[in-house]
């Protein structure tokens, strides 16, 4: 074997912010769908808990996809960060 050969006992590392931006496009289109679901139809509850998840404004309401969208892109960085660090650690072992 070369010295180019990799060691399968060992995962790559996650990129933090490769993950970040994944997390977050994902959070938001499936915010906008819930919203945009909570506008069509408002009896729908199933998208009404999603959305009330990150806001709590009046579900289909613009407060309501600003705050969620805000929140979803926090959202998404803080859990990219914690499980990218955690990831990456125990990896390692």
């Amino acid at each position: 074997m070369t010295s180019a050969s990799t060691d399968r006992s060992r995962s790559d590392p996650v990129h933090i912010p490769a993950l970040g931006w994944a997390l977050t496009i994902t959070l938001v289109v499936l915010y906008l769908l819930c919203w945009i679901a909570a506008l069509a139809v408002r009896e729908l509850p199933l998208a009404h808990g999603w959305l009330l998840l990150f806001s709590t404004a009046e579900p289909g309401s613009l407060r309501s996809l600003i705050e969620g969208s805000v929140a979803s892109v926090a959202f998404a960085w803080i859990s990219a960060l914690l499980f990218g660090l955690v990831y990456n650690r125990l990896s390692r072992r």
